[in-house]
């Protein structure tokens, strides 16, 4: 169903590693998104997917939950994600478990064994159109991801698409000024156009096509992502409530 090619390895972690200053923003904004989110309601038991090092992760979020079940392909992932948030987490009581596997290939026997924990995938299903070609095999193979999930609490936040900007916007928000976000589903009309203007998008961009991933009635939420000098990605978050 997956194959296990998603971004990992030394050179993604040494460059997001370099790159915590230019992404602070961002995760800022996904902060307070995410603490906007969860509610007492919310499961304490987080299955986090594509976790990485955890370097859009935000602290004070995780710190809410009681047991955290990290998942990525990444052999480094575990070992940097404990190096980041271990400490943190552990002062505040939250259990942690990293697990080196393909938590999308084997979602529904996770979600059997972790049957009140809510979800979260950490920029990853934007990654699956490096997996194929084939868009529509790549679009059929999300949407397993999403309906495994139904009567489930979960979010996802995930490129929707990339691309180069204008050396002029990444200098100017070089210098302290705000990440363009905005609110809504941007697929229909002039809606995404206007998106890509705001942040001086150069064709041609990427689509990760993630476009379907949430339904119309959930709230979506824009971030801008400068994710190298002069190439930024479009993040798209949403949270699913069962």
């Amino acid at each position: 169903m997956f194959n296990s090619n998603l971004t990992g390895g030394p050179a993604w972690h040494w460059q997001a590693w370099r790159s915590e200053k230019a992404w602070a923003p961002t995760v800022d904004a996904l902060e307070t998104w995410l603490l906007a989110q969860t509610t007492p309601e919310t499961p304490r038991t987080l299955l986090l997917i594509g976790a990485s090092a955890g370097w859009m992760m935000p602290h004070l979020w995780l710190q809410q939950f009681k047991e955290i079940h990290t998942f990525d392909i990444d052999p480094l992932a575990g070992y940097l994600f404990k190096w980041r948030h271990g400490k943190k987490l552990q002062a505040h009581g939250v259990r942690l478990a990293c697990h080196t596997q393909n938590a999308l290939a084997n979602l529904p026997a996770l979600l059997k064994i972790h049957p009140q924990a809510c979800v979260f995938f950490d920029n990853v299903l934007g990654q699956l159109r490096f997996n194929s070609t084939d868009i529509k095999l790549v679009e059929k193979n999300m949407m397993q991801c999403v309906q495994a999930l139904k009567g489930r609490e979960w979010g996802s936040v995930h490129d929707r698409m990339s691309g180069p900007v204008s050396g002029e916007l990444a200098l100017s928000l070089a210098k302290g000024a705000a990440l363009p976000e905005t609110s809504g589903h941007l697929d229909k009309g002039g809606d995404a156009q206007k998106w890509l203007t705001s942040i001086q998008a150069q064709s041609p961009w990427l689509d990760h096509l993630t476009g379907k991933v949430f339904e119309r009635e959930v709230a979506v939420h824009n971030m801008a992502w400068a994710f190298k000098p002069n190439y930024w990605h479009w993040l798209q978050a949403g949270w699913v409530k069962p």
